[in-house]
């Protein structure tokens, strides 16, 4: 396995396995074990410092160097000819604030910025490999070649024997102190990633039925935060926390507000959203953000309403960590203010990102047409579109197909299709072929 292989092997299966807990479920969330091994969480990004004879780098998951000459020549003092792969959490310091990890996504071209590294896990250290239980063996490794504290240091453990202890430890942390959170593994159990809650105002964009297969109960709802006047990005779906009379009522509430869209947005359930009038303002908590997954970044729907849902594009987005319903909003308003991104910049690194992609030429929808058909209740969609993507770069379609097939009765009711071309006369001979190819008697045309 080369290294690029193993790191973004780790990325997947050890650091994106942390079982999130809330502060407030330390009782009920984390398992009752013999010990517990804390430490604090630092909110920067996850790193790997590589040494090979005499080469020396600090990457992340992908492969990438961090560029930061002053780390690599203080990890040339610590290490000397020891050679091996450590896993840690790169992160920008300020004395008496709370690590953000979009602070070090900021700084670190900055050379005069106090960056750090935490060193807390060993994969390799001369010829000898380490599992990932080897806790015990790997943290004394660690703790007698890296200092304490300085610029690179191991971030040490404290040793806990109750749940009990943990949650002192964690309001001594978080909330007196102010850091990001705690760190908790067992021996040889799971590692858990303990933070306060956050708490958003999101706005209601659609909803599903189908709560305990009964579709006159809601059963999703898809939230978003208003980017600019009359624009709305998707932020993520809730399920849990409606009582089963707000499910009920909630239905009949969401039926009478919906309105079209040119797009399909799929639920947890693989149900196509029904959308929703942007006049619904909930409060969501969540115990994280991620803005990252295996794929990338993520992307959600950027949409503009105007009587009804336009898709703009797929903007990079975030993903919320269990979030929960907790309650409506009725004393906030659909604007900037109240439901705005910013909820979402103050914890993560995004905004930047979004109006990147809002400054690049809109891409345009040449052509769309809609077909139905209805078979023993059951009502089948098939969508074809045509978009002129407006891209003047080499590595991006100037025009792209897209077609969705949505069959209730079927295993897989979402099916998807993707076609492009630079050619406008190849992607419309497309378009037409793809029609006459799958639209036979019974369907009617929307």
């Amino acid at each position: 396995m080369d290294i690029a292989e193993i790191l973004i092997n780790y990325k997947h299966n050890v650091a994106s396995k942390y079982l999130p807990v809330r502060a407030d479920q330390i009782g009920s969330r984390v398992f009752e074990m013999d010990k517990y091994y804390l430490s604090t969480k630092i909110d920067g990004h996850l790193c790997f410092i590589y040494k090979s004879a005499n080469n020396i780098s600090i990457l992340n998951h992908n492969n990438k160097p961090f560029d930061r000459p002053e780390l690599t020549q203080e990890l040339v003092s610590i290490l000397k000819d020891q050679e091996g792969l450590f896993v840690g959490e790169i992160y920008l310091h300020h004395e008496n604030k709370r690590t953000r990890s979009y602070d070090l996504t900021k700084e670190i071209s900055n050379e005069k910025s106090d960056i750090r590294i935490a060193l807390f896990d060993l994969l390799k250290l001369n010829d000898k490999e380490f599992s990932i239980n080897d806790w015990n063996n790997k943290k004394n490794i660690l703790s007698e070649i890296f200092p304490k504290s300085g610029v690179i240091y191991y971030l040490d453990e404290l040793e806990l024997n109750s749940r009990k202890d943990v949650e002192v430890e964690f309001k001594k942390r978080a909330i007196d102190l102010n850091e990001e959170g705690l760190v908790v593994r067992g021996e040889c159990g799971p590692i858990f990633k303990i933070k306060e809650y956050l708490s958003f105002d999101l706005v209601v964009l659609g909803y599903v039925n189908g709560h305990a297969n009964d579709f006159s109960l809601l059963k999703e709802i898809l939230i978003g935060v208003m980017v600019e006047k009359n624009k709305f990005l998707a932020v993520g779906i809730v399920v849990n926390g409606f009582t089963f009379s707000e499910r009920e009522t909630l239905s009949v509430d969401f039926e009478k507000i919906k309105v079209e869209s040119d797009s399909i947005q799929v639920s947890n359930s693989k149900l196509p959203f029904t959308m929703i009038k942007p006049k619904y303002i909930v409060e969501v908590e969540s115990t994280d953000i991620i803005t990252l997954n295996s794929d990338g970044f993520i992307k959600r729907a950027l949409f503009t309403f105007d009587n009804k849902f336009l898709l703009d594009k797929y903007s990079n987005s975030i993903s919320l960590t269990t979030p929960v319903f907790k309650k409506f909003r009725d004393d906030k308003k659909v604007n900037k203010n109240d439901i705005g991104l910013n909820q979402i910049t103050r914890v993560v690194d995004l905004i930047d990102k979004v109006e990147e992609e809002n400054n690049k030429s809109t891409s345009e929808l040449k052509k769309r047409e809609v077909y139905t058909k209805t078979t023993k209740g059951a009502k089948m969609v098939k969508k074809y579109l045509v978009w002129d993507t407006k891209s003047e770069l080499n590595d991006y379609p100037k025009y792209v197909f897209y077609k969705i097939d949505y069959s209730p009765s079927r295993k897989d009711k979402m099916k998807r299709d993707i076609k492009v071309s630079d050619d406008v006369e190849q992607i419309m001979k497309i378009f037409d072929t793809e029609i006459e190819t799958d639209i036979k008697a019974g369907w009617e045309k929307v």
